[in-house]
This record gives C-alpha cells, sequence and structure tokens, in this order.
C-alpha cells in the first residue's frame, strides 16, 4: 500500500508498538504475561500479512511475465491487479493455445508448490 492507506500488518505493527511501549509498562504479573502473549500474536499476524502480500505480488508478476512471452493480445500490465492477466490467460486455455505449454504446465506447478509452501504443507 501507499501513502495514507492503511494496511493491516502496518496497523498490527503500530498497535503492538503501542501496546509494548505505552500500557505494557503499566502492568505487571498475570496482565503484563497476557499482555505480552498478545504482542507476539500480533507479530506472527503482522509477518503472514506481510507474507501473503509479497506472495500475492510475486504471482502476478509471474503469471504477467508468462503472458506476455506466450499469449499474443497480452493484457496492458499498467493495470493494477492480476485480473486482466488472468482473463488472457483463460481466453488462451478456451482457445486451445496453450495446450501442450511446457511453460504453461511449469508456471501452473511452481504456483501450487508455492501455494503449499505458504501453507506449510510438503508436496506428495
Amino acid at each position: 500500500m501507499s501513502g495514507g492507506e492503511a494496511d493491516g500488518a502496518r496497523l498490527l505493527n503500530l498497535a503492538r508498538h503501542e501496546l509494548l511501549e505505552e500500557v505494557l509498562p503499566q502492568l505487571s504479573g498475570d496482565a503484563r504475561y497476557r499482555a505480552r502473549l498478545i504482542a507476539n500474536a500480533m507479530k506472527i499476524a503482522g509477518q503472514e500479512l506481510t507474507a501473503g502480500r509479497d506472495q500475492t505480488e510475486d504471482t502476478e508478476r509471474l503469471l504477467r511475465g508468462f503472458a506476455e512471452l506466450a499469449i499474443a493480445d497480452t493484457p496492458d500490465t499498467t493495470t493494477d491487479g492480476v485480473l486482466p492477466t488472468q482473463k488472457a490467460i483463460g481466453a488462451a486455455l478456451r482457445a486451445g493455445t496453450l495446450d501442450g505449454n511446457s511453460a504453461f504446465y511449469d508456471l501452473l506447478a511452481s504456483l501450487n508448490e508455492r501455494r503449499l509452501a505458504m501453507l506449510g504443507k510438503e508436496k506428495d
């Protein structure tokens, strides 16, 4: 996200900082322990949001790169979002122009492996 736009990871980081710097010093005992647990959960959630965003951006880049090389009517890559690229790949699939295209199958396998890795699962 850019400029003043709020995103989940940034908001979690700000709230975590406030919890650790302003609230935690005022707590003791069990309340202090629970606040630290909450801060750690916020840190993990923020990292997962950031990883998911990075994964999405990387997937968009891979799909656009493939479309530019393999599809005659490449969508405008200046358009935000992956939807135009997905539509172009879908149209190429329906038209049969990607039949037997090993680069396309390699792309799908790569995307599947990355998704499984993100979910913490190994390939069978």
